[in-house]
């Protein structure tokens, strides 16, 4: 046998010994826009909203999907990964979620500078957000809604998606985008109730 031929022989033994011939394949994920049922109203001349920044714990920040297994525990998914890094991903969807929500136009582009228009500000603050063996999932967010010329508004969330019939790969994802809808709900709320006002047009009083 020739001595390149041998070489090769000994790769190959080596591949199969380690298991690298039978690594499982690897999956990627990404969280999707869930639809709002209907538009909320606004008045006429509110200033429109930007998401501007949102921050995720440490412990979620990597490419893996992560579960939690118990109050100490997590799950580190090696072969379930985000197509994405997952701050940028949430930050997406929920501008998604919100522009289907808040009147049309009333959610500036998250990835376009103001251009001496006033804006909103929003930043959101994700605390929590697992699912746990069952691809149940907890949402736990704070955020500050800062108006351009006037006190911000803040709030907590707690939003829990039931686990579904079956927890297979893509459970998780499906479930975790539609706390990020859940949450936009409720933001989207926020932002109609506080309604601050631009300065070109008539004002309109809040009660």
């Amino acid at each position: 046998m020739k001595r390149l031929e041998v070489f090769e022989v000994l790769i190959l033994g080596a591949c199969l010994a380690s298991g690298c011939a039978s690594s499982p394949p690897m999956h990627f994920y990404t969280l999707s826009q869930v639809p709002a049922a209907s538009r909320l109203t606004a008045a006429v001349n509110t200033v429109p909203v930007r998401l501007d920044r949102v921050t995720i714990p440490m412990e979620l920040d990597r490419a893996q999907i992560v579960r939690r297994l118990d109050a100490t525990r997590l799950q580190i998914i090696e072969d379930d990964r985000w197509a994405a890094p997952l701050e940028d991903s949430i930050r997406r969807v929920l501008s998604d979620d919100l522009a289907t929500r808040l009147p049309a136009g009333l959610v500036a582009d998250p990835n376009e500078p103001s251009i001496g228009e006033k804006r909103q500000s929003l930043a959101i603050d994700v605390r929590d957000f697992y699912g746990d063996v069952s691809c149940a999932v907890t949402l736990r967010a704070a955020w500050v809604l800062k108006p351009p010329d006037s006190p911000g508004s803040l709030g907590t969330e707690e939003i829990h998606i039931p686990a579904g019939n079956s927890c297979v790969p893509s459970a998780l994802p499906e479930a975790m985008s539609q706390a990020l809808g859940q949450l936009s709900d409720r933001i989207a709320a926020a932002v109609v109730r506080t309604q601050p006002q631009s300065t070109t047009g008539a004002p309109t009083s809040d009660h």
